[in-house]
């Protein structure tokens, strides 16, 4: 998402190299039985330009968030600054597109709207201060992908996890899985419209995109990428439908925009062949981490940042 693992400083945008995001926790007794199953593989990847956009001058963009906006990270450098941004992130192919005049982004795995805001981040190789001091009054273009840490997501749907094939663990039966979702949706919402709140105090005249969350999850179980029955699968699609909601409310009360990637990427979720996956599912087949979007995926939410824009 961001340049080749540079400092946090603005900069010109320019083209990439590659890189991979980050995981989150998941159950360890599944962790054990799946981790001898599937062979990771190197998929060679180059950076491809969406669209042949004429430059403009006047784009000053700034990206924030988390690690769906930090890139895929297999490059090693991409830990010189605890965030694992690398140069294959939507974020840096928005910046490409757009032939932005300068591209900053701070975004960094792991990070909580806190972090965007008022509070810094500890990292593997120190604090990275918060995210929203990037931003300048000529700030033109803003993207933020956040919320995912917030609620910790991923151990919201464990509970569908089943431990062998064929298995049905009626998660979408389960009142307390259902109850768990519904109250960290309810938090969520003031903590985003907060986080956009801010965003606008600093930088008024920017165009605002709230990338959403989702894609990974089908209508239909595939273990062990994705280890549920079909009918938790569908299940835990309407969870991201209701946190979705959740992020289009916060960024139309702060008129800011709202990019659906989970509509856009029915067909292509992590149970889907290679060439149309745009996500990787709990047990990986790239170098891309688990639950976090491909090479495919983040071209993919590039290019419907770009469409989004006003």
């Amino acid at each position: 998402m961001h340049r080749n693992m540079m400092s946090n400083d603005e900069k010109p945008a320019g083209p990439p190299p590659s890189g991979r995001p980050r995981s989150v926790p998941v159950r360890s007794a599944l962790s054990a039985v799946l981790a001898g199953c599937v062979v990771a593989l190197a998929l060679p990847w180059s950076h491809v330009a969406i669209a042949d956009a004429a430059p403009d001058s006047a784009i000053r963009y700034v990206a924030l968030g988390d690690s769906r906006a930090t890139g895929s990270p297999h490059d090693p450098l991409s830990i010189r600054d605890g965030c694992f941004r690398t140069a294959d992130a939507y974020p840096q192919i928005v910046a490409d597109t757009l032939r932005a005049a300068s591209y900053v982004s701070r975004a960094c795995a792991g990070a909580k709207t806190e972090n965007i805001t008022d509070t810094a981040q500890f990292t593997i190789t120190g604090p990275q201060p918060p995210q929203i001091g990037a931003l300048q009054p000529d700030t033109t273009l803003v993207t933020v992908s956040i919320g995912g840490n917030d609620i910790a997501w991923s151990s919201l749907v464990e509970p569908c996890y089943t431990l062998a094939p064929g298995l049905d663990a009626n998660c979408r039966s389960d009142a307390t899985t259902a109850r768990r979702m519904n109250d960290a949706l309810t938090v969520l919402g003031p903590k985003v419209s907060a986080t956009l709140a801010a965003i606008t105090g600093k930088s008024p005249a920017a165009t605002v995109l709230v990338v959403g969350h989702g894609g990974i999850f089908g209508d239909r179980g595939c273990w062990p990428y994705i280890p549920t029955s079909d009918a938790d699968a569908a299940f835990v699609v309407q969870f991201f439908v209701s946190m979705n909601d959740v992020l289009a409310d916060a960024a139309r009360s702060n008129g800011a925009y709202f990019v659906d990637v989970a509509a856009a990427a029915a067909g292509h979720d992590a149970c889907a062949g290679s060439g149309r996956r745009w996500f990787e599912g709990f047990v990986p087949r790239s170098f891309t981490m688990p639950l976090h979007p491909t090479h495919e995926g983040l071209r993919a939410m590039a290019s419907l940042v770009v469409a989004s824009r006003p």
